[in-house]
């Protein structure tokens, strides 16, 4: 069974608007992608997350777009709520406040606890979760973990959460054949794909393919690639858990 992916539809306001069934989720990290972009995602989305400190993120983002009167209010306020203000509390006085205590995980990981039961009223199919990918490793880490820890079924289907940041979007590919459909406009930048343990991978589509190669830290993984121009479509087949990640927008791009 092949598993199609269309990341293009998460990169353009024509594109999301034409997206149903997902939710957003804001973590405590700065907001640096095409404002249209985000004010359409967060629009569309069937539920809305902000975590922890990433309320104040989003009251700070929407303030600085004056935007305060035009966006509805998250769903959910979820967290240790150890860095949210009493002032986001408060403007966002029409979201739920849901405390998340447990210290074994990270407030990202306990935000899709918040989101579970809502999977199956609101027919949910993907999640957005807004985190820019630089600044501290630990972090970054911490929320490929979580990629790793997902557990959000829908329909026995796994609901795949996206990374997306100013200028990458990243998810995880389960074991099996994957065929990534490419937009045009995003052929020019870089991708990679990461393995976690030892994971033979097969690929075409790329400008550095893989023929049952096994990628492991230690050994080859393929990072700073790119794609094979003469298609839009790169499909890969691995046994193991990859993250694909790639580059959409020339912001830090080499």
């Amino acid at each position: 069974m092949t598993t199609k992916w269309f990341p293009g539809n998460f990169l353009s306001v024509e594109k999301i608007k034409n997206v149903k069934n997902y939710a957003v989720i804001v973590l405590n990290r700065p907001i640096n992608a095409n404002k249209e972009v985000v004010e359409c995602l967060w629009s569309q989305a069937s539920l809305k997350i902000t975590v922890d400190g990433g309320t104040n993120r989003w009251l700070s983002w929407i303030r600085k777009h004056s935007l305060e009167d035009k966006l509805k209010h998250p769903n959910f306020i979820t967290g240790d709520l150890d860095s949210c203000s009493t002032e986001s509390i408060a403007f966002f006085n029409k979201s739920r406040v849901i405390k998340t205590v447990d210290q074994d995980e990270t407030d990202f990981t306990k935000s899709l606890r918040v989101l579970e039961p809502s999977i199956k009223e609101l027919n949910l199919e993907n999640s957005i979760v807004l985190c820019e990918t630089s600044g501290r490793m630990d972090q970054i880490l911490a929320n490929i973990n979580t990629l790793f820890k997902n557990n959000l079924k829908s329909k026995d289907k796994q609901i795949p959460i996206f990374l997306f940041s100013a200028n990458s979007l990243s998810w995880l590919l389960a074991p099996g054949h994957h065929e990534i459909h490419i937009p045009e406009n995003v052929k020019k930048f870089w991708c990679a794909l990461i393995p976690f343990e030892p994971t033979k991978v097969s690929t075409n589509g790329l400008k550095w393919n893989l023929k049952n190669q096994t990628l492991k830290f230690g050994g080859i993984v393929s990072t700073s690639n790119t794609y094979d121009c003469t298609t839009n479509v790169v499909n890969i087949t691995t046994d193991n858990p990859l993250l694909w990640s790639m580059g959409t927008s020339k912001i830090d791009d080499d």
